[in-house]
């Protein structure tokens, strides 16, 4: 069976250990079998482990068990990132927050009701910011854009983390804001790019950008970002993990520079605003191509069969197919300014209209099914991890969740008070079910082993059995980390079935990370999967972690995931 990677892709870190490990099985004794093993081959085994985009259905032919990706891909995070245009900041919010009265005030915030993980600054202070545009990385970490930013010809982004690992925002209300820190930008140290003077570790890079008072912000499958500007309409890749330029500028023209997205096959798409047209942009080829929409094109949204929506300010709706093709422009009542879009997993669209304070919500052919109010001015429009919707009310500084299944139609189940001046605005990809949903489907099934104190890892085989399978532009990336407390825990390593994994550590969790492309509805399949090992102390099974160590690991294995696919 082929795999999707070689043992030549891997880092040199991986190639000492393997050759630690062969020099570790070679003082053995000279018996083959393993002292002990865990195995995963049935739908109990692998409902034992934790799954997260991934399924053991429909059933096989044959066989007992395996692990397939769903057919629909949520964000695997449980929260939202909203740019607060009126504060300099953005907050990052709990999405399955739950409150007996629906409301989250700000008196329960300085309490630490927990609604609000952190608040934090998009700029240094003293520079430009009014921040716009919020979207969500692979591994759950934000880009902000600051659409004031001009200066000097160059635009500026911030990358914000999920998973700080110093001081930090507490995100408890102090009065003006969730709790703030500083970024003082002493002697002009930050002004130019960087972070040297920001006192918040989740300040993670200060970009200064090609593309001037930045609205469109969109992160591709290897997990780098398209930055273009609504100023000077240039756009330009940069790398996701430095902030490095990755792409000669490309200026979209006017057209463009407003909502943006990359879509399944790897296309950049930019609104234009001011114009009736949307631009289109294929990076593998250079080349661009605009398509006639509705009057004051806007935001932007993909469904899984790879169709782009765009919303205009003129009270419209167009549904465009991936080669830029008019499917309809259609008008609906009840709506006026409208701003955000976003697609829940039925297919349904969802949209912001600031003017008439409503989300109105309709099927993937463009029919109307029911204006749900919310608060004053709703401008972005996410999907949540749970399939349900949110709106950033920037006129009432205000949140507002709605749940899809609730009455008819939908109804607001919990909205969250901003504070003063908040003025929340964003409608690109707050939550990350772009990236994670259609740019680069992808879900894991994680594992959590305990072999004993000074237990050593030995052998990792996968896919031994007929019903796994890989098909072509689909991969599977299977990594191991170790740990002697379930808190300190080493990198990743990637393996291939039958690879010595040569660690040792009293817990291995195991992480087998499924992908497909955004354009396809193929499935890897996991069949199988055991682990041999050597125990001092005896083993064992433990509980597996809870869902904020599920985001801190968030999706970093998917880099490899790039390389693990076959051509």
């Amino acid at each position: 069976m082929m795999r999707n990677s070689t043992a030549s892709q891997r880092t040199g870190t991986r190639q000492k250990v393997l050759c630690c490990a062969l020099v570790a099985a070679g003082m053995m004794a000279a018996n083959t079998s393993w002292a002990a093993s865990f195995t995963f081959t049935t739908t109990a085994d692998w409902s034992s482990g934790v799954l997260t985009n991934t399924n053991g259905e429909p059933p096989p032919s044959t066989g007992d068990g395996h692990v397939r990706l769903n057919d629909v891909v949520l964000t695997p995070f449980n929260h939202i990132w909203v740019a607060l245009s009126g504060r300099n900041t953005a907050v990052r919010i709990n999405t399955d927050h739950v409150d007996a009265d629906g409301r989250v005030t700000l008196a329960e915030s300085a309490a630490g009701s927990g609604a609000v993980y952190g608040e934090y600054r998009t700029a240094p202070q003293g520079q430009p910011a009014d921040p716009s545009r919020t979207t969500v990385d692979q591994n759950g970490d934000v880009w902000v854009g600051n659409r004031a930013q001009g200066s000097g010809g160059q635009g500026s982004v911030v990358k914000l983390s999920a998973t700080p690992t110093g001081t930090t925002s507490t995100g408890v209300w102090n009065g003006s804001n969730f709790n703030v820190l500083d970024w003082t930008n002493a002697g002009g140290a930050d002004t130019n790019g960087g972070t040297s003077t920001a006192a918040d570790s989740a300040v993670s890079l200060y970009v200064r950008t090609a593309g001037t008072n930045v609205r469109t912000i969109a992160v591709d499958k290897n997990n780098d970002v398209w930055v273009g500007g609504y100023g000077d309409k240039e756009h330009q890749l940069i790398d996701g993990d430095t902030g490095a330029a990755k792409s000669a500028i490309v200026n979209l023209g006017s057209n463009s520079g407003y909502g943006g997205l990359v879509d399944g096959n790897g296309v950049l798409w930019s609104a234009g605003w001011g114009n009736a047209s949307l631009s289109r942009y294929d990076p593998a080829t250079n080349t661009q191509t605009d398509h006639l929409v509705g009057g004051g094109s806007y935001g932007l949204a993909v469904d899984g069969e790879g169709n782009i929506y765009n919303t205009h300010l003129s009270n419209s709706v167009s549904k465009l197919d991936s080669a830029g093709n008019l499917i309809w422009t259609k008008t609906y009542a009840g709506g006026a300014s409208n701003r955000g879009i976003a697609v829940t997993p039925d297919g349904d669209l969802w949209i912001g209209n600031s003017g008439s304070n409503t989300v109105t919500r309709l099927d993937k052919d463009g029919n109307w099914k029911a204006n749900i109010v919310v608060e004053s001015g709703p401008m972005g429009i996410s999907v949540d991890s749970k399939g349900k919707v949110w709106a950033t009310n920037y006129s009432s500084n205000s949140v507002s969740r709605i749940d899809p299944n609730a009455g008819t139609f939908g109804a607001v189940d919990l909205t969250i008070e901003l504070g003063g001046n908040a003025l929340p605005y964003n409608y690109s990809d707050m939550t990350g079910s772009v990236v994670a949903g259609t740019t680069n489907p992808s879900g894991t099934w994680r594992k959590v082993m305990d072999g004993g104190a000074g237990a050593s890892w030995d052998e990792l085989f996968w896919n031994e059995e007929d019903e796994g399978a890989i098909p072509d532009t689909t991969g599977i990336l299977v990594e191991a980390r170790v740990s002697d407390d379930m808190l300190t825990w080493t990198d990743y390593f990637s393996y291939d079935s039958g690879d010595l994994i040569g660690l040792s550590g009293r817990y291995l969790e195991i992480r087998a990370t499924l992908s497909r492309p955004g354009s396809s509805n193929l499935t890897p399949v996991l069949s199988d999967l055991r682990v041999n090992y050597t125990p001092d102390d005896g083993g064992g099974t433990v509980p597996e972690p809870g869902s904020l160590a599920l985001i801190a690991g968030g999706l970093f294995g998917l880099g490899w995931l790039r390389r693990r696919r076959s051509a």
